[in-house]
């Protein structure tokens, strides 16, 4: 009868291990993950090859560009300085996306938008990032995150940057102009 109260014993602690194990262990995509560097609206973040500040955060209901184009519904504009930190070669600001809750928007490509803008090294060029987002996203919890492809065009082993956001402390305007691309006067 010992015997059999020791067996379970054990049984017991290795699967309360194992258990602890599964639990600790970092997620299958963990060594292909990328680093984020935590930014604020208006500081300079950066990571091995991108250097970005937010300087503004608009909603609006209607944004246009310098060029005539504009479009209706639940934007968030983001206006920003970007630049590469170590090298101009394939530094695009290629990955532009807004997480709210469990889903996902990536950056428009309609309009003149800062979206796929070859960044320069050490030189900060400026734009607006826009996102249209569905009816019911006007508030909660959000993060932007932003970042550069390494050689296969994925960010992968590489840093990127997180913007965490309140959406409803971004005040909602009517129509925002989106900044023309050029370079930083900041």
């Amino acid at each position: 009868m010992r015997k059999h109260i020791i067996v379970w014993l054990a049984t017991a602690a290795l699967l309360a291990c194992a258990w602890g194990v599964s639990k600790v262990s970092l997620p299958d995509d963990a060594a292909v993950a990328p680093f984020p560097t935590t930014a604020t609206i208006g500081e300079r973040a950066s990571t091995r090859n991108l250097s970005v500040t937010v300087t503004d955060l608009h909603r609006a209901t209607r944004v246009t560009d310098a060029e005539g184009w504009s479009a209706e519904g639940n934007w968030l504009v983001v206006d920003l300085d970007a630049a590469s930190e170590a090298t101009q070669n394939g530094s695009i600001l290629s990955l532009a996306e807004l997480t709210i809750g469990e889903r996902t928007f990536t950056a428009t490509d309609r309009g003149t938008t800062f979206l796929r803008q070859r960044l320069v090294t050490g030189v900060p060029r400026s734009g607006s990032l826009a996102f249209e987002l569905p009816d019911d996203a006007t508030g909660g919890r959000a993060t932007l995150r932003l970042g550069v492809p390494t050689g296969g065009g994925e960010v992968l082993l590489d840093g990127v940057i997180d913007l965490p956001l309140d959406l409803s402390a971004v005040p909602l305007e009517v129509e925002v102009p989106l900044d023309e691309n050029g370079w930083a006067d900041r």
